[in-house]
């Protein structure tokens, strides 16, 4: 009665504190026997040893695993054999066991621990080689014991529900406030892509995202947060199954390790510092329109699933700001004045290239045609902002435009490119020109130029591609340079 009131009315810390307590409790109680708290795992057919005292005489120890069928306890749980056996090699269940085969015991007591739903997930025993060891007093005080730790139990894995609900809940708080701020991103007249990637940094606690889409064979990215380097290019390795399947596969796709895997080039891994990465496929119907890439920087076993649901709805709005770029890339295109620079757009220059032709061949007059583009333009926006870079276009155009003339021509082709038109004007005093016009280059950033004249007999769009082969060329050069074409 003393050990029962006394396990019965003491306060613990924790489940594991209950056991260590209740068999020190009956080891003072029953200092001669063997005593043990076990696990029984019906989902894996096992009993498990938790804890014991004087399992020395037994040889038992904690963590060891016994076939449940093969155990007394589960013959004990499951009703098979009584809870207090005086005499175990005469009884016709528990002599038989594989159990008894190792242990040799004479008497065994045993209660199950019982939860409100009535299942037995647990023991509460006692072995000992003397006959009759154990009277109805003993099961009886083994009986309270094994209620009490019942019910610890129940309370900490209540305990444990609860906190992971309230960790889940927090969770999908975090990720509804987030997808917030993406839509109200998607509403306004910015670039949102940026935004999606502020929010799946917030949900995943991540430090790193990337959106990055497809241009060619590569994946470019179109928006990163949390480091500043250069614009980010990944090429997708066919001859590697994991590396490519990162960017293909339609399913998020984790990498655990991610310091040797394919699908991360070892520079980027460098750069960021990454662990642990996730590759979350951005779909547009069944096309992949992109990858958001989440990069932690220690180890990730896994990606809980209220986070995974919640990048996927990112993702989501990721396809979203794709397409509203793209659109109004499309729109741009379509309309006859820039609406940053207040150029000509080139929807515009492509019509009044062919009318200079038209009238360089009537008067037999030189014609030139330029195509200049800012350098390193994407690291600039990286560094700085697309805000800052979309003024750096609008300056350097309007300091560009002020070195030409009333009759040359300025269109904004696409980004910072930009095309020029030059009648009555030849190659050399083209250069001259071009070189002119790219010192006039604001902020101290550089421009390449490529210029062509016109054959005499080319149509205008074989033209402006020997100025794009030009260009691409003083690119390749170094940058900052002029270089007209052949």
């Amino acid at each position: 009665m003393t050990t029962a009131s006394a396990a019965t009315t003491a306060s613990y810390r924790s489940f594991a504190d209950a056991t260590r307590s209740v068999l020190d409790l009956l080891e003072h109680q029953l200092p001669d026997v063997t005593l043990f708290l076990s696990h029984l795992d019906r989902g894996h057919n096992v009993h498990r040893i938790v804890d014991t005292r004087g399992g020395e005489g037994f040889g038992l120890h904690a963590n060891q695993a016994t076939p449940l069928r093969d155990s007394y306890c589960g013959q004990m749980a499951e009703d098979a054999g009584p809870r207090r056996c005086d005499d175990i090699p005469g009884h016709p269940v528990y002599a038989r066991l594989d159990q008894q085969a190792h242990l040799a015991a004479v008497s065994y007591l045993g209660v199950p621990l019982e939860l409100s739903d009535h299942s037995r997930v647990g023991s509460l025993a006692a072995l000992s080689r003397t006959p009759g060891r154990f009277r109805e007093a003993d099961e009886q005080l083994f009986a309270v014991l094994a209620r009490v730790l019942s019910s610890e139990l129940e309370r900490e894995s209540s305990t444990r529900d609860l906190q992971r609900m309230s960790e889940t809940l927090r969770e999908h708080a975090r990720g509804l406030a987030a997808l917030g701020r993406v839509t109200r991103a998607l509403a306004g007249s910015r670039d949102a892509r940026p935004a999606v990637c502020r929010a799946a940094c917030e949900v995943a606690s991540a430090p790193v995202a990337f959106v990055l889409e497809p241009s060619g064979t590569e994946f470019v990215s179109t928006a990163m947060v949390g480091v500043d380097i250069a614009p980010v290019t990944l090429q997708p390795r066919p001859e590697s199954e994991f590396g490519g399947r990162a960017f293909t596969s339609r399913q998020s796709y984790f990498v655990a390790d991610a310091r040797t895997h394919p699908a991360l080039a070892a520079p980027l891994v460098e750069a960021t510092g990454a662990r642990s990465a996730l590759f979350e496929p951005v779909l547009r119907g069944e096309q992949i329109a992109g990858v958001l890439i989440l990069i932690w920087r220690h180890s990730v076993d896994a990606v809980p699933d209220a986070v995974a649901e919640m990048l996927g709805v990112l993702a989501s709005q990721a396809a979203v700001a794709i397409e509203r770029e793209e659109l109004r890339s499309r729109v741009g295109a379509l309309a006859l004045s820039d609406p940053l620079t207040g150029l000509p757009t080139r929807r515009a220059g492509d019509d009044e290239l062919p009318r200079e032709i038209a009238r360089a061949r009537r008067s037999e007059a030189p014609l030139t045609v330029a195509v200049i583009d800012l350098d390193h333009l994407s690291a600039f926006n990286m560094l700085r902002g697309e805000q800052e870079g979309d003024r750096l276009v609008k300056e350097s155009s309007a300091s560009w435009r002020a070195q030409l003339r009333e009759v040359d021509t300025l269109a904004r082709l696409e980004g910072a490119e930009l095309g020029l038109v030059l009648p009555d004007c030849g190659l050399g005093e083209a250069c001259e020109v071009l070189d002119r016009v790219r010192a006039a280059t604001p902020r101290g950033q550089t421009a390449s130029a490529g210029v062509a004249r016109w054959d005499g007999e080319e149509p205008g769009d074989l033209l402006l591609a020997r100025c794009m082969d030009a260009l691409a060329a003083a690119k390749a050069a170094g940058r900052d340079m002029t270089i007209p074409a052949d």
